[in-house]
Parts: C-alpha cells; sequence; structure tokens
C-alpha cells in the first residue's frame, strides 16, 4: 500500500500566560506574556488560521488600527505585526497551508497544484477540551509529563485540512488520548498510561533548521529582540503623532515587555525568557487512531482525491514540529507532514 505524505507549515496563534503566572492568568502579571490595550484576555486555546481568530473576536476597535501596518491581517484583533526585519511572519500572518503532496517520497504534481495553500488546522474537540476555544498544551502543572516543564500534549488532537475558502473539508480525523473512553477529559485519564505516545519526544534548545524556516539565523539571533524595541518605539512615535493615544499605550505595554524580558533575565540566548523561545522548537510524532465510533469520524472527500482511495480505517502518521514561539507576537512555527494510507 501506498503513503500519502502531505506537507504543511506556518505560523500558529497562542496567547497562554507564562511562569510564573498560573495558567488561568487572562492579564498577565509575572509571565512574559500580556494582554495589552485593545486585545482580549489571554486564552490558552491554539490558533491555526487568522480567519477563525477574526471570527472569535473582529477586528481591532478603530482606535487601535495601525493606519501604517504592513499586513491586512494585523486589523484583526489580538493579531500583533512584528518588526521589519521579520519579513516571513509579517508576509505570512498566522495560517498554517498545505506546502507540498508526495506519494512513497516523489512529489505529487497534480495534488501539490490542486492542494497547496490548503487550510491545515489543529481543531477544536469541545467534548474532550472544557471551556477553551481551541486546542491547547495540555501540562496540567507537569502532571502528564512525570515533571517535566516542557513537555506538553496538544489536547484535544482533531487535524483538519480544508480548502482555502474553506467551502470544502478534505480531510479530518480525531485522536482521542483514551480510546476506550474519547469524551474523557486528560485529567480524567491516568496520564503514564496512555497519554506519553501524544508527549514531544525531541527538544530542540537550539534549532538552526528551525531558525531557518523563519527566516532567521543564529547570528541574527542578538539583534533579534533589539530590532524589534526600536521599531516599537518608532510606533509609539508614529501613534503619538496622530494624536492616537490608546495605540502608543498599546505599543508602549509590548515595548516594556520585550525590553523587560530581554535585559533583565539572562545575558546569553538560553538564559534569556524571552528570546530562548525563539530557537526552540519540540518535534512530536504519534498515529491519529480516531474511528466511526467516535465524533467526529474520520473523513477523506474521496471525490477530492480521485484517484488516490485514502483509507479512513488504518490508523494516520503525523509527525510535526511547533516552536519558534514569539513571546511579544504570542505567535509560533508550526511545520510537520501526515501521512496517510491509500490505495492507487
Amino acid at each position: 500500500m501506498a503513503t500519502l505524505d502531505i506537507i504543511f507549515d506556518g505560523y500558529f496563534q497562542c496567547r497562554l500566560a507564562t511562569d510564573p503566572d498560573p495558567s488561568n492568568e487572562q492579564r498577565g502579571i509575572s509571565g512574559f506574556t500580556y494582554s495589552v490595550a485593545g486585545e482580549t484576555l489571554l486564552d490558552p486555546s491554539i490558533w491555526s488560521q487568522a480567519k477563525d481568530i477574526q471570527d472569535a473576536y473582529g477586528d481591532k476597535d478603530s482606535a487601535f488600527k495601525d493606519p501604517l501596518r504592513s499586513n491586512p491581517q494585523f486589523d484583526i484583533k489580538n493579531i500583533r505585526e512584528a518588526s521589519p526585519d521579520y519579513v516571513n511572519y509579517n508576509s505570512r500572518g498566522i495560517g498554517i497551508l498545505v506546502k507540498e503532496v508526495q506519494i512513497n517520497g516523489e512529489v505529487v504534481s497534480d495534488l501539490t497544484e490542486k492542494m497547496k495553500g490548503f487550510l491545515c488546522r489543529f481543531a477544536n474537540r469541545p467534548k474532550s477540551n472544557g471551556p477553551f476555544n481551541g486546542p491547547i498544551f495540555e501540562g496540567r502543572n507537569q502532571i502528564t509529563s512525570d515533571g517535566d516543564p516542557d513537555r506538553f500534549t496538544v489536547n484535544p488532537f482533531v487535524f483538519t485540512i480544508s480548502s482555502p475558502d474553506d467551502s470544502k473539508m478534505v480531510l479530518s480525523r480525531f485522536d482521542p488520548l483514551d480510546m476506550n473512553c474519547p469524551d474523557k477529559q486528560l485529567y480524567q485519564i491516568f496520564p503514564n498510561d496512555v497519554v506519553s505516545r501524544r508527549l514531544p519526544y525531541q527538544r530542540f534548545a537550539m534549532s538552526e533548521d528551525g531558525l531557518a524556516q523563519v527566516g532567521l539565523t543564529m547570528d541574527s539571533l542578538s539583534t533579534y529582540f533589539q530590532n524589534r524595541m526600536t521599531w516599537l518605539k518608532t510606533k509609539i512615535v508614529e501613534a503619538e503623532a496622530i494624536n492616537n493615544p490608546a495605540l502608543a499605550e498599546a505599543y508602549k505595554s509590548r515595548l516594556y515587555a520585550v525590553n523587560f524580558f530581554t535585559q533583565a533575565t539572562g545575558p546569553t540566548v538560553l538564559a534569556n525568557r524571552l528570546l530562548s523561545r525563539i530557537p526552540l522548537r519540540q518535534l512530536y510524532h504519534h498515529t491519529i487512531r480516531g474511528n466511526a465510533s467516535m465524533e467526529p469520524i474520520p473523513m477523506a472527500d474521496q471525490e477530492f482525491f480521485g484517484p488516490y482511495v485514502i483509507d479512513t480505517e488504518k490508523e494516520w502518521e503525523i509527525l510535526y514540529y511547533l516552536g519558534q514561539y514569539d513571546g511579544d507576537l504570542m505567535a509560533g512555527w508550526c511545520s510537520g507532514t501526515i501521512s496517510i494510507p491509500i490505495k492507487i
């Protein structure tokens, strides 16, 4: 049997509270992530697409829209702009997209052309999630990872692929933590038995490959947040020049946080709380096992895939990196491959 590999990448948003704030902190007090004026309260949900953020929260109030913003996405509430040196983020914005399609390691031109730019989502499943708008990085104060503070599972796990205009979903599958009780939330499951397969199994503190994917290098790290602070100072001046004190205050809050957490927490990359997250990424590799007895049922639009017959009964395999998290933007980079058995 052949394997269909769908390769994807892009930026996700996650406005989660960070230590030493508790995980349910909604403004940001002691951690390096803050909600600033014009934004909603912090929420640990993982957002894979900007349009979902817009559907949930709408656009920014007019006082917080920057007339000089570089991308229309930055008119959406909670989505922040970066300094001009972070070209990859400013040009792409939030959105995980299909990049390429292969079969048994060989590029399939017709499917790549057909699927490139399709929307990939880590989607929600409220039954096994709780009060959040999307899946979250589940840690439960390290209970789920045997005391390792940096290993979180993405939960709940529903992976979907849809057309760019969202008119057609072509793939969807749910991976329950517990196959016998798919609706259980994580705190209801004894972790060592069933959760470990979904935890990241490799951690790269200084990933040059991850940096390269977002257009950065090890050499550029030393000036990464210096450039951000210089730009934020300029934006404050611009906002004040057009007599927009609300926008100026929002930029001032960002500048305060970036300055404090890059200047006061350590002189090296790994010792610096904010900067150390930029080269960091973690590798996840597990199967997606949901079956027809649980919702959402495995789905593949066979008409869309034509001669490539998707097997929705066998387990699918997914490998994905999450990292390059920018605590000012509250956004990170995802890249990965979902591998699906097919009949040709």
